[in-house]
């Protein structure tokens, strides 16, 4: 879920090196890299879910959720600063390249296996 989430940033890397004319090339971009959003934001989502269990779930959820927009916010903030200085083209790699310890500190992260599976005795 987290490739679904990342990876299709390598198609506006692609786009902004050979900057097809036909809107066709655009459009395709953006659909996959909505369903891909959506994909991997449901992962994390439910990774909110989990680590806000216990007594004040809710609150721990609100903060979760409060966090993950200001890390969407922040750097959207900055981002056109960041575009003009490092050029467009080199602004998408930027892009990609900021995604990676993401993706790396992914396999640290520790959930219980069978966790929101439910035992049904069908």
């Amino acid at each position: 879920m987290a490739f679904a989430l990342n990876v299709p940033n390598l198609l506006y890397v692609l786009l902004a090196y050979y900057q097809p004319e036909a809107v066709e090339w655009v459009m395709g971009a953006v659909i996959i890299e909505q369903f891909g959003y959506g994909f991997g934001f449901t992962s994390f989502m439910l990774y909110l879910i989990f680590i806000a269990e216990g007594q004040t779930k809710t609150a721990h959820y609100a903060i979760g959720t409060g966090l993950m927009a200001l890390g969407m916010m922040l750097p959207g903030m900055i981002s056109g600063y960041l575009q003009e200085y490092l050029g467009y083209k080199h602004f998408f790699l930027w892009v990609v390249i900021a995604a990676l310890p993401g993706i790396y500190i992914i396999k640290y992260l520790k959930y219980p296996e069978l966790y929101g599976r439910q035992d049904r005795d069908e």
